[in-house]
């Protein structure tokens, strides 16, 4: 199942603020690498950050002042976003403790959080005169002062803490776009270079380099190094459309259409994604936040990123303990990565919170269908349909068990409420002529349901394989054959389709060297089909092509051995062969 079968309730906030794409990304990638200087992991052992919070606080209350304490609380705030907590707790860890470098540091990236950067600085400095031998500190001032376009203080303090450590690839990095940012562009190049080689998975740093080189027309250069950055992250929007206009540029006009095809669809993806995240910038009122982060889980659900939309749905969650529809989500994501045992943990939060969410019924139902439970799947899609009768997606799953257990009857049934409830849904109809399919003296009413199915949907191809099949069974050659052709004709590439097709020519002893080239094609497509090897060897045999039906029954049967049809066939070739 895809999970955008799955409904997935969403709460929007209620105003959609926006925020410049750069400045959203930069700051995300700011706290991506500063905050992973603090060594805290987005969850700690799977712990939720909601757990983790209520975990810290239960601790502080028996002593305020565990300094250690509040920093774990501290950064778990921050990795979260919620920014205005995390400075709280930090300006607490400074009360107690003004010689914590680490206070100051963690107060600075709150600030920075919160586009303070001025304010940031002066506690950045604060944090050096006090650990001046940590490099983070330095490079997150340059980082600072880089964001106010400050670039040579911003250079002075990337460059000193690289002098510290210059094993780190984002101190090069980020150092060499502050050169790019003053027309330094040889130090720029270079600095990317080191980045690369300390740690080759920058796509960052390539995308960098991209920029560079098409600075001075060195096409082949910058396109070399948008691929790889595309190819290690492959969200980089900006590298998509530059990849465009340099293939353009280069006089490769064909590839730059297809890649700014490319870049349109991600844009379509990623651009959403950035409006919520500018919001969730913007926005200072803290359940609105959650609602964003949720909003964004769900986009990346949508689009099958599930590691993604696990972050942001834990952080929706940490920010508002009671957000219904991001456990539901979070629920789904963990359904799709096989963690089920988080999945059903999320979704009976969500029926805590909501016991009249159909779509976390469905969630449950969905986990138990996965999980080879039916009769429980089956409790909790019913459930789904008693709470939302017009949720499609249980009437269709309930159908698919009903179907796996062979209850074709009671599965028609279900697909035809599935009907009333959306009479376009191309699925149900699919299903419904399947059921009727499997049924006796039900194959015209199958015929006639796959025909609706073709009128929604002209390029269902499994409808047009099913209703071959049907006419095979009447002995209606050309229906049949005309079924199998317009799946062909459409480009599709399955291999049943062609070795059906060559079947069926070699049944009627019509057009046989056609049917070997749709055997062969077949093979092509999937090579490991011992099936396949017998239906060319059985052509072969029908043409009198002995010695190439040898060498096909050969390969059937090194693929299954014991299988009494090859064997037989083989026998019959080798004694044409043998006269």
């Amino acid at each position: 199942m895809q999970p955008t079968e799955l409904r997935i309730r969403t709460e929007m906030m209620a105003t959609n603020k926006s925020c410049l794409q750069s400045k959203v990304g930069f700051l995300l990638l700011l706290f991506l690498g500063m905050v992973n200087l603090c060594k805290t992991g987005t969850t700690q052992n799977g712990i939720s950050f909601t757990d983790q919070i209520q975990n810290y606080r239960t601790q502080l209350e028996v002593n305020p002042n565990q300094v250690e304490i509040r920093l774990a609380l501290a950064r778990t705030y921050l990795l979260m976003e919620a920014f205005e907590q995390a400075m709280v707790e930090y300006q607490r860890i400074i009360e107690i403790d003004p010689k914590r470098g680490d206070g100051y540091f963690g107060l600075g990236l709150s600030l920075v959080g919160q586009e303070e950067f001025e304010k940031s600085i002066s506690v950045y400095k604060n944090a050096i005169n006090i650990s001046p031998e940590l490099p983070q500190y330095r490079a997150a001032l340059g980082s600072s002062y880089a964001q106010l376009y400050r670039y040579d203080q911003a250079e002075s303090a990337y460059q000193t803490a690289i002098d510290i450590d210059d094993g780190n690839a984002m101190f090069h990095h980020r150092l060499g776009v502050v050169y790019a940012n003053q027309g330094k562009r040889d130090e720029a190049i270079s600095q990317q270079k080191r980045a690369i080689t300390i740690q080759p998975q920058l796509p960052l740093a390539y995308h960098q380099l991209g920029m560079l080189y098409g600075q001075q027309n060195l096409w082949d250069k910058a396109i070399s190094a948008y691929l790889i950055a595309l190819k290690q992250n492959p969200e980089l929007v900006e590298s998509s459309y530059n990849l465009a206009q340099a293939y353009f540029r280069h006089g490769k006009m064909e590839k730059a259409q297809q890649q700014m095809t490319q870049y349109q669809n991600l844009k379509s993806q990623i651009d959403p994604i950035n409006k919520l995240r500018g919001a969730f910038q913007q926005s200072r009122d803290q359940l609105e936040r959650a609602a964003i982060k949720s909003n964004i889980g769900q986009k990346y659900l949508k689009h099958n990123n599930f590691k993604e939309a696990i972050k942001e749905y834990q952080k929706a969650i940490g920010l508002n303990p009671k957000q219904v529809e991001a456990y539901n989500g979070i629920g789904v994501a963990y359904t799709m990565t096989q963690q089920y045992e988080l999945a059903i943990s999320a979704q009976k939060q969500a029926l805590a919170l909501d016991q009249n969410l159909a779509e976390a019924h469905a969630g449950l139902g969905l986990i138990y269908l996965l999980t080879d439970q039916q009769d429980l799947a089956l409790k909790y899609y019913r459930k789904a349909i008693a709470i939302s009768p017009d949720f499609i997606d249980p009437y269709l799953k309930i159908g698919r068990i009903l179907r796996d257990q062979k209850h074709y009857a009671e599965a028609s049934k279900i697909y035809l409420s599935a009907i009333e409830v959306d009479s376009t849904n191309v699925d149900a109809h699919y299903n419904l002529a399947l059921s009727y399919d499997y049924q006796d003296n039900m194959t015209n009413l199958a015929l006639n349901t796959y025909k609706r199915v073709i009128e929604l949907d002209t390029a269902y191809h499994q409808a047009y394989y099913r209703m071959g099949l049907i006419y095979e069974n009447q002995n209606k050659f050309e229906e049949a054959e005309q079924a199998y052709l317009t799946i062909i004709q459409d480009g599709a590439k399955v291999p049943e389709v062609y070795n059906t097709l060559a079947q069926l020519y070699g049944k009627e002893q019509k057009q046989l060297k056609q049917a070997v080239s749709y055997a062969q094609t077949a093979i092509e497509l999937s090579p490991e089909s011992a099936n396949y090897y017998n239906t060319l060897a059985l052509i072969c045999f029908r043409l009198g092509d002995y010695l190439q039906a040898e060498t096909a029954m050969k390969k059937a049967l090194s693929l299954s051995p014991k299988n009494s049809v090859y064997q037989e066939g083989w026998r019959q070739i080798q004694q044409k062969l043998d006269k």
